[in-house]
């Protein structure tokens, strides 16, 4: 189980950390700023190798990363290395200095504990959708040795395809050896235990405040939570959404602190403008709409920004004319309608409806639970104390604005009816109550530290603290059986708070997210059977070979699970004149010329006839591909169950 590939998983996240961290040190970063800002500056790493390594006629694999790692590292430090050191000044005690690491490490262990549970075991595979395309993509990327976002596409005929999650499980798996679903797996852990966690506790410690209590429940928050990571596990399957969201809190804590809306000691210099740059670059290719998310974030910050800009030049302290000031908010302004307009997918694409009322989808978004699932007991009441903190202080309305931003987009998507104004506000998200529902978590993730902030400075709550101690007797008014009171108090709400978290919406999400990756007789997407078929392909067809299926009934996993390629690599692909011959009229084959020089070009021999069950429950079997077993022109050559594996016989040898 798990343990076997316990070495792989610890070096699989020192794999896709250290990119980063190299060029966060570069920049000057310390302690924990550098470890939460390399995921993001990881990924955009990965993205440039990857991108650059087909230029360079380089197979994409650890070498490149580690080359432009490297390079960017030393241009890093190179352009930073006048500048002071962007650190926490003054030096903050021990614990605060840890309290981030401890919360990373629980988070880690809660969410990688709960993502293994989902998954089950390390050689699963999502049986939706989307797992054909994503499975298929990285075995494409291992044969060819190219993971760029400009040619993956060419897997299925198509033109470009951001391919940000495509490389980084490419690079999994091509380092340590890996088969194509332990590779997915290893991946989809290290992003949601390792990617989320580090950066909402960046994001709450730059948004919010350094105090240990801020990183808990930052830390804690980000673990008990359905909608996110787990959600794009189950959904989808989305795995270029849970790259994307889980690299997003990193990009939001940049921006954070270069528009001025962070605390006075979170750097803003030229280091945090690369820093963005870099980690913008990876968050696009990731998935475009989730870098519409974080402009839809830097949305409130920019009109904080402009205010205090307003009020600076009102005070005569701004000493810039209208246009100087006038001309950058324009500036942002229109490129955000420009971006919002051309960064959207089709509208093909965009056909996801409403699936509950505006009342219910409000109530849902208000306590960060969508999509039916239990309430978020531990989280949303802090997080509901901390929006009305934050509605209350000047320093966090930005956040309330937010919190109001996505509300409004959820409760659209999810409650509205199909329509131009729906289309304009939610399409960029595909019109997907899903892949909004994602974005609502790192929302509460702040709010539920701002809660934590407030509850820690209520003046009357610190009384009530100290009262509970004084009374305790003159032993427990000596500071250090105080202080271990104090430290035990603290460790044991934590524990609660961990065990708390996990009731309601993380374990149904879990219970959901199983049931897509349990593998049986009748699996929507590939049964126990068609495995079995597949892992006996390289027995009877010849690597070369190009086989024939119904791609809906999983036929087209042939080539991440079985070696040998489909002629459909995902089930949408483009299908040749020759491949929609073979589909039309095979039944024919036996007697129609045109069926066979169709077979001899697509050097299609064999067929997987995995019966009628389709990953969606439809039926698209090619009428060519019917009642095989009565085909004289194909011959049985394996079977399992409802499974089975035809020659094609009648057009010669292969």
């Amino acid at each position: 189980m798990w343990w076997s590939v316990l070495p792989q998983l610890v070096g699989a996240a020192l794999l896709l950390v250290a990119p980063g961290l190299l060029v966060a040190l570069g920049l000057r970063y310390r302690g924990f700023d550098a470890l939460g800002l390399s995921p993001a500056l990881s990924v955009g790493v990965i993205v440039l190798a990857s991108t650059l390594s087909p230029f360079l006629h380089v197979r994409f694999t650890v070498l490149p990363v580690a080359i432009v790692a490297v390079a960017l590292g030393v241009i890093a430090w190179f352009v930073s290395r006048f500048r002071p050191r962007a650190g926490e000044m003054p030096r903050p005690g021990l614990w605060r200095r840890s309290a981030p690491f401890v919360a990373c490490a629980l988070a880690l262990a809660v969410v990688g504990a709960r993502v293994m549970q989902a998954i089950g075991g390390p050689e699963h595979f999502s049986q939706t959708y989307d797992a054909v395309f994503h499975l298929n993509s990285v075995k494409y990327a291992l044969d060819t040795g190219n993971a760029s976002s400009l040619t993956i596409g060419d897997m299925t005929g198509g033109g470009f395809y951001p391919a940000g999650w495509n490389a980084v499980a490419t690079l999994v798996a091509s380092t340590f050896a890996l088969d194509v679903p332990v590779a997915v797996n290893l991946t989809s852990i290290v992003l949601a235990a390792v990617f989320w966690p580090l950066g909402c506790v960046l994001a709450a410690r730059w948004t919010i405040g350094r105090s240990s209590a801020v990183a808990l429940a930052a830390g804690i928050a980000s673990a008990s939570l359905g909608a996110f990571p787990l959600l794009m596990m189950d959904f989808g399957v989305l795995y270029p959404n849970l790259l994307s969201i889980s690299i997003l809190p990193g990009s939001i804590a940049l921006a954070a602190a270069i528009s001025r809306v962070s605390p006075a000691w979170v750097p803003r210099d030229l280091s945090a403008v690369l820093a963005l740059l870099l980690s913008l670059a990876g968050l696009l290719v990731a998935h475009p709409t989730t870098f519409m998310a974080w402009l839809t974030w830097t949305a409130p910050m920019v009109g904080v920004l402009a205010w205090k800009a307003f009020k600076l030049r009102r005070r005569g302290l701004l000493r810039l004319g209208r246009a100087r000031f006038m001309v950058p908010l324009i500036g942002y302004c229109v490129l955000f309608l420009i971006l919002w307009i051309v960064l959207r997918p089709p509208s093909d694409a965009s056909f996801w409806g409403p699936y509950h009322t505006v009342p219910q989808a409000l109530g849902e978004a208000i306590v960060f639970s969508p999509l039916d699932l239990p309430a978020a007991w531990l989280v949303a009441p802090v997080a509901l104390l901390g929006l009305w903190a934050a509605l209350g202080r000047i320093r966090y309305k930005w956040l309330a604005g937010v919190f109001l931003i996505f509300t409004v987009l959820f409760v659209v998507v999810s409650g509205f009816p199909i329509s131009r104004v729906r289309s304009i506000l939610t399409g960029v998200w595909y019109n997907d109550s899903y892949r909004i529902a994602a974005l609502l978590p790192l929302v509460a993730v702040l709010l539920a530290a701002v809660g934590v902030e407030w509850i820690c400075h209520n003046p009357y709550l610190s009384q009530l603290f100290k009262r509970v101690f004084r009374r305790g007797g003159p032993g427990i008014r000596r500071s250090g059986l105080r202080t271990a009171l104090e430290y035990a108090l603290a460790a044991v709400l934590v524990a609660v708070a961990v065990v708390v978290g996990q009731v309601g919406g993380v374990n149904k999400e879990v219970e959901q997210a199983a049931s897509k990756y349990a593998l049986s007789a009748d699996s929507p997407l590939v049964s126990s059977d068609e495995l079995a078929i597949f892992q006996r392909l390289h027995n009877d067809v010849p690597q070369d070979a190009i086989l024939i299926g119904n791609p809906y009934t999983g036929a087209s996993l042939s080539y991440a699970l079985g070696d040998r390629k489909s002629a459909q690599l995902h089930i949408l692909s483009y299908v040749s004149p020759d491949l929609q011959e073979i589909y039309d009229h095979l039944d024919a084959v036996s007697k129609d010329p045109a069926v066979c020089r169709a077979v001899r070009s697509e050097h299609s021999y064999y067929v997987l006839d995995f019966g009628l069950l389709e990953v969606h429950g439809g039926n698209h079997t090619p009428a060519g591909l019917a009642r095989l077993d009565q085909n004289p022109g194909v011959q049985l050559v394996d079977s399992q169950g409802n499974a089975k594996l035809y020659k094609i016989t009648a057009c010669g040898a292969s």
